[in-house]
C-alpha cells in the first residue's frame, strides 16, 4: 500500500495545514483522516501539487496508508492559470467524454467490512451519510476492485444546486487506482458497473470544439479526460454558460452580498431570473428578515425621538443637548440615532450597519464540487 510520504511533500502538507489552505479532519471513530483544500486555498490561489491532491485524499493515521485516492484537482477548459487546459497545450489524442453532473463528489472507502461514502471534506457530511445509507441498503454486496477507489456523484433531491434530475443515487463518475493514480479505461469501468448493477455516468462521442460551444437549461456540462499509462489522467471540464451563471448566483450570493444590495438600494429581482424557486423563496425570506430588522429599529428610533419629554428648540444648545443626552443613553440600542435624528440626519445608513449578518452565515448553497 502506497503512504502519504511517498505521494506528498508532508512538509509543504503541514504548511498547507499551517496556512489553513489544507483541511486534515479525523474520522469519528476510526483512525482515518481525510485531507481537503479549503476555501481560502480557493481564495487565495494556493496550488501545488500537494494541495491540488488533497481532494478529498483519506489515508491511515496510523500506518500513513492511503486507504482512498480521489482525482486530483482539476480544472475548466481555457483556464488561463493553468497552461495544461488551454486547447493548444491539450493531448492530441481524442478524449473520453462524460456528462458533469451536478451533485457532490462520492468517495468509497472500507470500514470494518462495510462500504463507506466520504465526500471531498467529509466523513459525515450530511452528503457522506446519505450516499454511505444508500450504497449499503441498495448495493449491500458491492465489491470494488482491490487496489481501486471508485468514485460517484452524490445526487438527491436535499442536495441539489442547480440541475433538478428525476431519479436519486449514485452514480459512478470512475475508478481510480490507489498506487499510481492513473483511471480505469472507459469500458473496463462501464463493465465493472454493470456486473455490480451500479449506474456509470453518461458517455458521448463528440468532438471538444463542439462541445466548448454547447449550451442548455438544467444541465451542467461536459468533462473531458485523456487517460496516461501508470500515472493520473487529464481532465478538463466543459460548462455551460448559463449553469456557470446560476450557479455563480445560487453558490455566490451571500447573506452579506444581499445585505450590501438593500443597503446600496439595488434591486434584488435580477438574481431571480432562471434560477430555482428555492433560491427565490430564500432570497425573499431573507429580503422580508433584513427590512422587518431595519424596520424595527427605525420605527423605535422614532418613537423614542417623539416620546422625549422636553423642549428642544436649538439642537445646538448645550443645556438642550446635554438633557437630551441623559434621556438618549437610556434607550440602549437605538441611542446612537437619537443624536442623528436630534441634529436632521439620515439613520438610515447607521441602521444598515446595526443589522449587517453575520459574516459566518454564509451562501444559500455551499460549493461541493
Amino acid at each position: 500500500m502506497i503512504k502519504i510520504s511517498d505521494l506528498l511533500d508532508m512538509d509543504v502538507l503541514a504548511k498547507h495545514v499551517a496556512d489553513r489552505t489544507v483541511n486534515v479532519q479525523p474520522h469519528p471513530e476510526s483512525s482515518l483522516r481525510i485531507a481537503n483544500y479549503t476555501q481560502r486555498c480557493q481564495f487565495s490561489g494556493a496550488w501545488d501539487d500537494v494541495s491540488m491532491q488533497c481532494r478529498g485524499l483519506i489515508f491511515d493515521a496510523d500506518s500513513l496508508g492511503v486507504v482512498a485516492r480521489p482525482w486530483r484537482k482539476f480544472w475548466n477548459l481555457g483556464d488561463v492559470r493553468f497552461p495544461e487546459t488551454l486547447p493548444e497545450n491539450l493531448p492530441n489524442s481524442l478524449p473520453t467524454i462524460t456528462r458533469k453532473l451536478d451533485g457532490s463528489l462520492g468517495i468509497s472507502y472500507t470500514l470494518d467490512g462495510l462500504q463507506c461514502i466520504a465526500t471531498r471534506g467529509s466523513f459525515i457530511s450530511d452528503q457522506a451519510i446519505w450516499g454511505t445509507k444508500w450504497i449499503r441498503e441498495q448495493h449491500a454486496e458491492i465489491v470494488i476492485p482491490d487496489g481501486w477507489t471508485a468514485l460517484w456523484e452524490i445526487v438527491y433531491d436535499e442536495n441539489r444546486i442547480v440541475v433538478r434530475y428525476e431519479w436519486e443515487g449514485l452514480v459512478c463518475l470512475g475508478l481510480v487506482k490507489i498506487d499510481t493514480g492513473e483511471e480505469m479505461p472507459l469500458n473496463q469501468a462501464k463493465h465493472w458497473a454493470d456486473s455490480q448493477g451500479v449506474r456509470y455516468v453518461e458517455t458521448f462521442d463528440k468532438p471538444l470544439a463542439e462541445l466548448a460551444e454547447e449550451d442548455g437549461d438544467n444541465e451542467e456540462g461536459y468533462v473531458a479526460t485523456w487517460l496516461f499509462e501508470a500515472g493520473p489522467p487529464l481532465k478538463v471540464k466543459i460548462k455551460y454558460g448559463t449553469y456557470v451563471q446560476i450557479h455563480k448566483i445560487l453558490t455566490g450570493t451571500s447573506i452579506v452580498g444581499v445585505w450590501e444590495l438593500l443597503r446600496d438600494g439595488k434591486d434584488l429581482s435580477p438574481l431571480k431570473s432562471g434560477v430555482p424557486a428555492e433560491f427565490c423563496a430564500w432570497l425573499d425570506g431573507l429580503e422580508s428578515r433584513l427590512w422587518g430588522e431595519y424596520r424595527a429599529l427605525e420605527g423605535r428610533a422614532l418613537a423614542a425621538f417623539r416620546a422625549y419629554p422636553g423642549a428642544i428648540d436649538d439642537p445646538r444648545n448645550s443645556v438642550q443637548r446635554k438633557a437630551f443626552a441623559a434621556y438618549a443613553v437610556g434607550q440602549g440600542q437605538v441611542t446612537p440615532l437619537l443624536f442623528t435624528l436630534l441634529d436632521g440626519g439620515d439613520i438610515g445608513p447607521a441602521i444598515w450597519k446595526m443589522i449587517r449578518p453575520r459574516g459566518d452565515e454564509g451562501t444559500f448553497k455551499k460549493d461541493e464540487e
